[in-house]
């Protein structure tokens, strides 16, 4: 995804809004899940420890004021399942094997503390109505500690943060607030400040993170994208083709190459003009996208030229005929400025172990093949796209 200036200005104003934040592309929504994740595996250790501190705490609070075993003894239970979490989570491996887990870990994560949080903010308000607690301030002043570092240690999951400091902040204040003494209404007020300062801290957190991941995604692109068809570029695809060249080495996972160049490309450019040329470039490079499948990438090396990687592919006519799908998809006339003009194109194909061994023998082994069919479809006056046939 490139950002246009319009796009880029609505995102601006979007991300400075105080209370907002601006909407994830899905072209980055896997690498802020992965960043989340990662934050998560760091922090989460650190918020269940606070948490079992803070629940030790108001045992000892408990035992030492003479309140009844009953009132807080499931709280060490809490404080035990809390340690157990923590090794889990320290534990826990740092790269999950597909998007959904990591999107199904901070699911559970988020929920699981929202939930803790919940149960343990009703308590509160339960303490603050009752006061079993001769010192009744203890528990609400401890749940807003221990809110505030959760929701700071989850700041990169900016609902579940949120949450987190509205449910365990709002609710023992408000209680506060409508029942207690005139210091339990002071109190109460300045926690409420607290939350609403540490809720907008949340999201320029957030949204300057988000902001980073938009701006990294949108430089790479530019880098390896082609800027009129918005297709992978020479260096992407070459990159493409290195990583796949490693996956074969390991997997034995067999690939081909389909390099096209239109023909008589040069003729439009001359006739009608570098813009009918180029439109018809955008026009084609649709095309291809449209007629590729899952894992298969289109590229445009420069001019009119374009690559396409096939992977899963062992033997000739296997690329043959993924190739001749291809040309098919875009040889029906197009409607451009006026003019009425039919693509056609030369291909060449290369299949790895069979043609070569690396991505520069692949890559010449096709254009080898590519321009002695060019030569062929030259010699026979065709217009049309010509056969493929490979040059091995």
């Amino acid at each position: 995804m490139v950002l246009t200036p319009q796009t880029e200005k609505n995102w601006r104003t979007s991300w400075q809004t105080p209370w907002r934040s601006p909407k994830i592309p899905e072209a980055i929504r896997p690498s802020v899940e992965e960043m989340q994740l990662q934050r998560a595996l760091t922090h989460v250790p650190m918020i269940y420890l606070v948490g079992i501190f803070n629940l030790v705490a108001v045992m000892i609070l408990s035992a030492h004021e003479g309140v009844e075993t009953i009132y807080y003894a499931w709280m060490g239970l809490l404080a035990v399942g809390g340690l157990g979490r923590m090794i889990i989570w320290i534990r826990y491996p740092k790269n999950p094997e597909s998007a959904e887990q990591t999107h199904k870990i901070l699911r559970n994560l988020s929920i699981l503390a929202v939930g803790i949080v919940s149960f343990l903010s009703i308590w509160s308000v339960y303490i603050i109505a009752t006061g079993i607690f001769a010192n009744k301030m203890f528990v609400p002043m401890s749940l807003v500690f221990g809110s505030t570092c959760i929701a700071h240690c989850l700041a990169c999951l900016k609902k579940a943060a949120v949450t987190v400091l509205i449910v365990g902040v709002i609710p023992s204040a408000v209680a506060m607030i409508l029942i207690g003494s005139f210091d339990d209404v002071i109190m109460g007020a300045s926690m409420i400040t607290i939350a609403l300062l540490m809720i907008r801290f949340i999201i320029d957190s957030y949204n300057q993170i988000i902001s980073g991941l938009i701006m990294r995604h949108t430089i790479w692109k530019q880098a390896h994208s082609d800027p009129l068809t918005g297709l992978a570029n020479r260096r992407a695809m070459m990159n493409y083709l290195r990583l796949a060249e490693q996956s074969f080495a390991k997997d034995g996972n067999g690939f081909a190459l389909a390099l096209i160049d239109l023909n008589q490309f040069k003729q439009v450019n001359d006739n009608l003009g570098h813009d009918v040329g180029d439109r018809l470039l955008v026009e084609v490079a649709d095309r291809l996208n449209q007629s590729s499948m899952a894992e298969e990438i289109v590229g445009r090396l420069g001019g009119d030229e374009f690559l396409i990687f096939i992977p899963d592919v062992t033997g000739h006519d296997h690329a043959l005929a993924r190739a001749t799908a291809y040309l098919s998809g875009f040889a029906r006339p197009a409607h451009i400025n006026g003019h009425v003009l039919t693509p056609s194109a030369s291909v060449g194909i290369a299949v790895q172990s069979l043609d070569g061994k690396g991505a520069e023998q692949l890559l010449k082994a096709a254009d080898s093949a590519l321009y002695e069919m060019k030569r062929a479809g030259k010699g026979a006056g065709k217009l049309a796209a010509p056969p493929i046939r490979h040059i091995g």
